[in-house]
């Protein structure tokens, strides 16, 4: 697949699109596939992932087979 060929084609396909209920779903689509999954995400979820990065900055890791012996 030559992904410039598929492009034009799909900016051609859009420019003829006449039926404005299709070319809103179609708009809805690329905008629900463009959104960060971030801020679908909770509060208590967003905070509990940038704590762990900051852990992880800090140099505080374990090593994932360790963690597993040690919970088996």
């Amino acid at each position: 697949m030559d992904i410039q060929s598929e492009k034009y084609s799909l900016i051609e396909y859009i420019t003829q699109i006449t039926d404005v209920k299709k070319f809103e779903r179609l708009l809805e689509f690329v905008k629900a596939n463009d959104e960060d999954f971030w801020n679908d995400l909770t509060n208590e979820q967003q905070q509990e992932i940038q704590q762990g990065i900051d852990e992880l900055e800090r140099g505080e890791k374990f090593d994932y087979e360790e963690l597993m012996t040690n919970h088996r």
